[in-house]
């Protein structure tokens, strides 16, 4: 099933207690991400290794407010020719309307525009759907999922995230 967030469903079915708590947002903790975030950045602007990661990438981008660079390690996810990152983290704000990004990935840099997605819980449970579909770990996502439990589309718009589409210059 391909997904798009013009085309996803609309309805999201009723979830019980019991299914809410197979499946969960459990992103790393801050504290943890600043002693980690300085060596992944190291590590993914490295030819060598960058080239090795599949879905790690490095985002780079200007500050709406304080107008400092800010380069913030993310899983970049390709579902249906778009490139898409799932986050709650504040930093997202930066692409309402839009913004200018740089985007280190195995090895490689490109620049482009980041735009933070207007999306239904049922679009962005459909992107969450597709991107565990292409092999995506819940931990890269972001989740706590029960083992053995596959969610459904509508288990996760219960727990959405916010979608940035990064779309590169030719």
């Amino acid at each position: 099933m391909e997904w798009h967030p013009c085309r996803a469903a609309h309805s999201v079915g009723d979830m019980s207690k019991s299914d809410t708590a197979t499946v969960r947002l459990s992103p790393p903790p801050p504290a943890l991400m600043r002693l980690v975030n300085p060596v992944v950045r190291r590590v993914l602007t490295t030819r060598w290794s960058g080239r090795r990661i599949r879905r790690q990438g490095l985002i780079e981008f200007t500050g709406r407010r304080t107008g400092r660079t800010l380069r913030v390690p993310v899983c970049l996810h390709d579902i249906d020719g778009e490139t898409l990152i799932f986050t709650e983290r504040p930093w997202r704000f930066n692409f309402a309307g839009g913004a200018t990004v740089t985007v280190t990935r195995h090895g490689r840099v490109r620049r482009g525009r980041a735009l933070l997605l207007d999306v239904t819980p049922a679009e962005a449970g459909a992107a969450f759907r597709a991107a565990l579909d292409d092999g995506a770990s819940p931990f890269e996502l972001g989740l706590k999922v029960s083992r053995g439990y596959v969610p459904s589309a509508a288990d996760l718009a219960g727990i959405a995230r916010s979608l940035i589409r990064v779309d590169y210059d030719q």
